[in-house]
């Protein structure tokens, strides 16, 4: 007999360990309790003491009870369908940013799986490009029922509508290869995606033709672009990146608003008390590197300082470690595409137009 949706959270909360204990974003689950009226049985078996809304964050724990007892009503497939359909959309802030503002398609999806990683631990995510198509998959992170088989479609169909919306080709290029592809309840879902339906193991795959993850974006703005990618490094910060890397980006984030200054790799070397080959070499495991820590966290505050008219450009370019504005000015440029006076510029002209 196959496990319920409870009882694959509570095997998922046991083998998560402390990880359970972390707190995640409600954002995505507020949609179900409001398509389902709220009724007490979602809360069962939860933590949390309010039914009849949720707060902004929860633990992964209650989360995934949650979503276990809403994969226990015999209408969990029918709330998928509304994600494809729901005239707003089921997303988060950071991923609704990235949508609107991405240069393209591929640095959405670059994104949506940092978030998703970040957020389920249980899943494993993989987005890349083959010669010929991109894709998207969703594997469990050890054997699972009813709970991947949930999440890992609803996420899809965020993925299946984000592609869509970009409008980069006809969608009955997309293939979905899925584990529900002879499912009888899930057969209403599945034809409601306008892509090609094939049948699935292991892993849940969405593809779609390669050119389109380049199409560029013509509503690709540079700045709410960077405070997606700012606000993607919040969520990996609060839920959780790997020792080295929190450790790192720490140091870095304490010099710039301390001092003003960005380190050097040996002094974070040394203020971990291991060598420089030694925090390469972490960073490298992690798929990341000093560079990139140190470019991300001077994205992430170029937006406030640069939308700031009350700070000049050169105390802008002090605040974010440039030794002049020159520097940053062609900083700023190979970033986001313009001059920070311009950018300055074109960012008060907007807010004034929403007055």
């Amino acid at each position: 007999m196959d496990r319920t949706g409870r009882a694959d959270a509570e095997f998922a909360i046991s083998k998560l360990g402390d990880k359970a204990a972390k707190l995640v974003l409600a954002a995505p689950l507020m949609h179900f309790g409001q398509w389902l009226g709220w009724p007490d049985e979602l809360f069962e078996g939860t933590s949390l003491t309010e039914t009849g809304s949720l707060p902004a964050k929860i633990s992964l724990a209650d989360a995934l009870i949650f979503v276990g007892n809403v994969i226990d009503r015999d209408d969990s497939f029918a709330l998928v369908e509304r994600l494809l359909f729901s005239q707003r959309p089921v997303l988060g802030t950071t991923w609704v940013l990235a949508l609107l503002h991405a240069p393209n398609l591929g640095l959405v999806m670059q994104v949506l799986v940092r978030a998703m990683v970040a957020q389920n631990p249980f899943l494993i995510v993989h987005y890349h490009e083959e010669e010929e198509t991109s894709q998207i998959t969703f594997e469990p992170a050890w054997s699972m029922g009813p709970l991947f088989r949930f999440v890992a479609i609803g996420a899809i169909a965020l993925v299946y509508r984000a592609v869509e919306s970009i409008e980069a080709g006809n969608p009955a290029e997309m293939a979905l290869a899925t584990q529900l592809h002879d499912v009888p309840k899930a057969q209403s879902l599945l034809a409601r995606f306008r892509c090609r339906i094939e049948p699935a193991k292991e892993m849940e795959t969405l593809r779609w033709p390669k050119h389109w993850s380049l199409v560029a974006n013509p509503y690709h703005d540079p700045l709410m672009w960077s405070m997606a990618q700012a606000k993607m490094l919040e969520i990996e910060y609060d839920t959780g990146d790997p020792e080295i890397i929190h450790k790192v980006r720490g140091f870095i984030v304490d010099m710039l608003q301390n001092e003003q200054r960005v380190p050097r790799i040996k002094q974070v070397a040394a203020h971990l008390g291991i060598s420089i080959r030694s925090v390469v070499r972490q960073l490298a495991r992690n798929d990341m590197s000093f560079h990139r820590l140190v470019e991300d966290e001077r994205k992430a505050r170029a937006i406030a300082v640069i939308a700031d008219p009350s700070i000049s450009l050169a105390e802008a370019a002090q605040r974010l470690g440039f030794g002049d504005v020159s520097t940053f000015g062609r900083w700023v440029k190979k970033c986001f595409g313009d001059t920070p006076n311009n950018l300055r510029k074109s960012r008060s002209s907007r807010a004034a137009m929403h007055r």
